[in-house]
């Protein structure tokens, strides 16, 4: 298993990277989506990794990580931030041509093999690095399987899905599961409850030619892949990344 809770870098402090807020669409009234510019170019980054953001003035000098939703194919740089805490409110509160300091990129919340098929678990806000990686996989005409399980507190929440749709023209591999767990009643798309390992293994053809990406809560992450586990999934083939709300 490769674990990656985000934990903050000191390099955030040192020596950040200076972004201007270039626009921002806002997905529900708790989450936006900020496009960011450079003065000097984007980053190079792979899909699947974050970057930390700093505010200086904050009781917060280490900063927090968001992961980046933009793919490197794409001219924006983004991250999609759900406003939770003090921080990430401050985060949605920022208007265009405002400044943010944050790291480079980095992480290791990708797969290590280019063929295998992939299963995509995500809780809430944890949805943010599949976008990228499933952006990327269409503009390359990825031949693999992708599976993409998505759990929600409300349909409102699931970010992106009609983009997802779009994009399997081209990308014929890539599946969509939903899970609603507060609305009073699912959508046709979703199951009206939590996700289980049950729901996922089924569909699996090749158990040993698939990698397991897991995003959300600590408590997400480590029960799904507490149940993947017993039910047989390798350890060295599921990839964490857990998260504190911020």
């Amino acid at each position: 298993m490769r674990y990656a809770r985000r934990w903050p870098t000191s390099n955030m402090k040192n020596d950040p990277e200076r972004y201007t807020v270039q626009k921002i669409h806002v997905h529900t009234p708790d989450i936006s989506t900020l496009f960011l510019t450079a003065q000097d170019g984007m980053p190079a980054y792979v899909p699947g990794q974050f970057i930390n953001v700093y505010f200086p003035e904050t009781n917060t000098p280490e900063g927090k990580a968001y992961s980046i939703s933009s793919a490197p194919c794409e001219k924006a740089f983004a991250i999609t931030v759900r406003a939770i805490g003090e921080f990430s409110n401050r985060l949605c509160a920022l208007k265009p041509g405002d400044t943010v300091y944050t790291s480079l990129p980095y992480g290791f919340f990708y797969p290590e093999h280019e063929d295998s098929d992939l299963v995509m678990l995500a809780s809430g806000i944890g949805i943010t690095p599949f976008r990228s990686m499933i952006v990327a996989a269409a503009a390359n005409r990825a031949k693999r399987r992708i599976m993409l399980f998505h759990s929600v507190r409300t349909a409102a929440d699931a970010l992106f899905r009609d983009e997802y749709e779009a994009l399997r023209k081209d990308l014929p591999g890539l599946s969509l599961a939903y899970f609603v767990t507060r609305d009073a009643e699912a959508p046709a798309y979703a199951l009206h409850r939590r996700m289980n390992a049950g729901d996922i293994l089924p569909g699996i053809a090749n158990p040993e030619h698939t990698e397991f990406l897991l995003c959300g809560s600590i408590s997400f992450t480590r029960d799904l892949w507490r149940e993947l586990r017993a039910k047989g999934v390798r350890q060295d083939a599921m990839y964490t990344e857990a998260f504190f709300s911020n």
